[in-house]
């Protein structure tokens, strides 16, 4: 009969490595969205979307993993070091003149699930009536004009859950909409 020797220094680093591949694992970004949001919550915020672009003529957009790595990091870091504050990125460098953004924040990630973001910024419809955007219907119905923008072509969005337990869900649009003094659509 053989004796069976176990070395426990190569067998607890095994069991390290696979811990923390299981915890880069769940924490990953998914390959197909490109950030923490699932393939079931894409999709039914990028419907959203297309149908109420459809509602005014807008061609469809296409989900992108880039924005939506891009969204990631800035919901992340709004999650992690601002407190969970909803704060717009500033317009300085490549990507702030190109993307254009919306931010959500929920209460609970339990009860505000990612599409309750697109369906708020849908809601910004009630403050705005046909009209090329300027300081004052900017500011009352933004989110939902940069959804519908008629040169938007791709969307991402990433999504991150607050040590408090809410949620904030940021979407990235490119080429970026609302700029003041053109229609929308």
């Amino acid at each position: 009969m053989g004796v069976i020797c176990i070395n426990y220094t190569n067998m607890s680093r095994l069991i390290t490595l696979v811990f923390l591949f299981a915890i880069n694992f769940s924490s990953a970004q998914n390959n197909f969205t490109g950030s923490k949001i699932s393939v079931t919550d894409a999709k039914e915020i990028l419907a959203h979307h297309n149908k109420v672009r459809k509602n005014v003529g807008a061609a469809a957009l296409i989900w992108s993993s880039k924005l939506s790595a891009y969204a990631q990091s800035w919901a992340n870091h709004l999650a992690r070091s601002n407190n969970c504050e909803i704060k717009h990125r500033t317009e300085c460098g490549e990507d702030g003149k190109n993307y254009g953004e919306n931010i959500f924040w929920g209460s609970s990630s339990d009860y505000y699930k990612p599409i309750e973001a697109s369906l708020s910024w849908y809601s910004e419809i009630k403050k705005y009536s046909y009209a090329k955007l300027n300081e004052n219907n900017w500011d009352r119905a933004g989110h939902y004009t940069q959804m519908v923008w008629k040169d938007t072509k791709e969307v991402g969005v990433g999504v991150a859950i607050c040590s408090n337990g809410g949620i904030i869900v940021v979407a990235n649009y490119y080429p970026a909409g609302n700029v003041i003094g053109q229609y929308p659509y």
